[in-house]
């Protein structure tokens, strides 16, 4: 495909609305030669898989700088400790037995959780991320925006690029 995005018809833009609202993640980690953007199909499916995403390309990008890595991990728990206990943590906490039904969020306190759990971390930075702090968090070269997408911008290139093979097929000749 040959033409600029910019020669676009007005009838190739449109909006495509999600049954379900989409969540969408997006990581600046410092050190890393891009941002990474993820899109998972459901808000329930994000909180699912965030923080596995969040493990790979936070927490093992960290660890593999050795010891100022590991400081990294640390301040960070520290800086949500002692800023994101209540709203943060614990109300992630009790979203987790009260809304998704996991009793084991009952027995521990979001300090024991944080602690010892980098998925909890990662879950409790995307609850942050959507309810309390205007979709973002930051922390140190670390950037994380989150937010649920219901609808999208989308430009349909195919009927343009289809319409364009049928004419050029019309003047090919045939040996």
């Amino acid at each position: 495909m040959s033409e600029k995005v910019y020669q676009l018809n007005s009838d190739q833009i449109g909006v495509v609305n999600f049954p379900e609202p989409w969540f969408l993640v997006h990581f600046e980690v410092e050190g890393e030669v891009e941002p990474f953007q993820q899109f998972f199909p459901s808000l329930a499916e994000g909180i699912q898989k965030f923080p596995t995403v969040f493990e790979e390309k936070v927490i093992n990008h960290w660890l593999s700088q050795g010891a100022e890595g590991q400081k990294k991990l640390r301040e960070l728990k520290d800086y949500l400790i002692s800023t994101w206990m209540n709203p943060g943590i614990e109300t992630m906490r009790e979203a987790m037995f009260q809304t998704y039904g996991h009793p084991e969020f009952r027995e521990k306190t979001g300090l024991e959780l944080i602690e010892s759990n980098n998925d909890f971390l990662a879950v409790v930075i995307g609850h942050i991320c959507l309810r309390y702090n205007k979709s973002h968090f930051y922390f140190k070269g670390l950037h994380i925006a989150g937010k649920t997408v219901d609808k999208m911008l989308a430009v349909n290139f195919w009927s343009k690029v289809k319409q364009e093979a049928m004419n050029d097929i019309g003047t090919t000749i045939f040996k």
